[in-house]
């Protein structure tokens, strides 16, 4: 499906979209990477739902980073582009840093939020696990953190050693951004974990099977803390299951969404 790309003013902040599909409302939040690009997963979700891929403010081509410093800024923004869009209660799915940014927009507008997929998502601190510096990390070294296979040929071509002109900017932008909310503390939100509760809706947890940077006990706790939450494990897979397993991730988060 071809999907639209435009761009949408959400409070003086210029965001690029993509959008395609039939059916409800999904909301799907990027990862650390930035990949607003029209991904296989995209394409499977698109075949049911009606799908919307904003890029966060200073990813990429989008504008309003100044505005940003926390984490909870960029739910707030999420909820300001929702109403933008006109979209009342859709469902939410985000990988990654955008998993984190899903759940603190599911605790502040739980009533937004029609079914929530975090798909290997950060915001929580397990204590006693290292987390790997993904801001220091050269592109050998992030292709390991993020990939089962970092020498597979999404790898290279997603993390490449030297990157192109256009993969380096973005790959500075993206580190840039997720640096604003993500580097103190690290990878996560403090209170994020004792305001779970606040999450009303049916909550779908999916974690790469060998994810190095955050580890499979993350997925547990983000289980353990939203009530109700299922558990699904995508096997051979690292950070990244949507751009690892396209078809396996869309197939639990389907029967999940359409159940």
């Amino acid at each position: 499906m071809t999907p639209q790309e435009k761009f949408v003013d959400v409070r003086g902040a210029r965001i690029r979209l993509l959008s395609a599909g039939v059916g409800e409302p999904l909301l799907y939040l990027h990862g650390l990477l930035g990949e607003v690009r029209w991904l296989p997963f995209f394409d499977l979700l698109s075949r049911h739902f009606t799908i919307y891929v904003p890029e966060h403010p200073g990813f990429g081509t989008s504008g309003g980073l100044e505005r940003v410093d926390t984490v909870n800024d960029l739910a707030f923004h999420c909820a300001d582009l929702l109403d933008e869009l006109d979209l009342q209660q859709p469902h939410v799915a985000g990988l990654s840093v955008g998993g984190w940014i899903a759940a603190e927009l599911a605790v502040h507008y739980a009533h937004r939020v029609r079914k929530l997929v975090l798909i290997d998502a950060m915001g929580l601190n397990l204590a006693g696990h290292f987390i790997p510096d993904i801001f220091a990390a050269n592109p050998a070294e992030t292709r390991a953190l993020l990939f089962v296979d970092p020498n597979s040929e999404l790898a290279q071509n997603l993390v490449s050693d030297p990157p192109s002109p256009e993969m380096l900017d973005l790959m500075l932008t993206s580190r840039q951004a997720t640096a604003r909310i993500a580097w103190n503390p690290y990878l996560h939100d403090p209170k994020l974990a004792d305001r779970l509760y606040r999450v009303k809706a049916p909550t779908l947890i999916l974690w790469g099977e060998s994810d190095r940077l955050l580890p499979l006990e993350y997925g547990r706790l983000y289980e353990r803390k939203i009530s109700g939450a299922k558990l699904s494990i995508v096997k051979g897979c690292g950070h990244l299951p949507p751009l690892e397993k396209p078809d396996d991730t869309a197939r639990y988060t389907l029967d999940f969404l359409k159940s």
